[in-house]
């Protein structure tokens, strides 16, 4: 009979169920069972009681019954309990906001809106306007680093270092939760590794899709300068939910939407992706 592999994690944790599985190994030792943390997903007492191996992004006591806390003290004596990265990069979209009402929302392009300015107003001082003027980006930078230090301290699974080392060179996030394959690898061999299971090799990788492709949040091309990225440019492209478009195009459905007073900026872009194509 196989082990229970208990995986509770945010929209990180599909696609790096699905390299679990390309593992032979944990296959045949394990049975994994997903549930999403964010949205209260209720995980039922047979799967939580029997589980032998518990993979969590720590959720603090603030999450009630659904708390890594109170949900480890569920386990069995004898399960095995590892805490998994819960990753978060500021470092290509230093202006983010996390306000509620309207998805991936831009401190920058808010305030625009909020002074009432017209369309090409607001995508001129957006384009041209020196961002380091008004923001401290290596402020932003730094605390968003020292935030994802601190989450690491949990995990016996490394990161930051890496992401350090390589995010100037190629794109790592699609957007500041969606990391690409070469993270969620590295989290996936971690992860092996704990459970003393050999490494995904580039045969098991064969074929496997890029997570989160539809949407690569496109890059001020300020920002880009500032951290010396090797790509971010003008006219760098990028995959807008069924469309190609540079930062200023991106910007401009942004301000439409926004202007119209739509909250669903998803279901713009999308829409907005099928016009261009008919």
């Amino acid at each position: 009979m196989k082990k229970i592999c208990l995986l509770h994690a945010n929209c990180q944790g599909e696609p790096l169920e699905e390299l679990l599985m390309l593992s032979s190994e944990f296959r045949e030792e394990y049975e994994l069972h997903r549930f999403t943390n964010y949205t209260h997903e209720f995980i039922p007492d047979n799967i939580i009681s029997n589980c032998d191996i518990f993979l969590y992004q720590t959720l603090g006591d603030n999450w009630g019954d659904h708390s890594s806390a109170k949900l480890c003290a569920r386990l069995k004596t004898n399960a095995r309990s590892i805490a998994i990265p819960n990753m978060l990069f500021l470092h290509y979209w230093p202006l983010w906001s996390s306000e509620p009402g309207f998805d991936y929302r831009d401190k920058f392009l808010d305030s625009l809106l909020d002074r009432g300015l017209n369309e090409s107003q607001i995508l001129h001082l957006c384009i041209n306007t020196k961002l380091t003027n008004i923001y401290n980006l290596k402020e932003i930078m730094e605390q968003s680093e020292q935030i994802e230090r601190d989450k690491e301290k949990l995990t016996p699974i490394k990161y930051v270092d890496w992401v350090l080392e390589h995010y100037r060179q190629k794109p790592l996030y699609n957007t500041i939760n969606h990391p690409r394959l070469e993270i969620l690898l590295l989290m996936a061999n971690g992860i092996l590794k704990e459970l003393g299971i050999p490494h995904l090799t580039g045969r098991d990788l064969s074929g496997f899709p890029p997570p989160f492709a539809d949407f690569e949040q496109p890059i001020h091309p300020q920002v880009a300068e500032y951290l010396g990225l090797e790509f971010g440019g003008p006219q760098q492209h990028y995959h807008v939910y069924g469309d190609e478009l540079t930062f200023e195009e991106y910007i401009i459905r942004y301000i439409k939407c926004r202007k119209n007073n739509i909250d669903d900026f998803i279901g713009f872009l999308i829409a907005a992706a099928r016009m261009e194509k008919n």
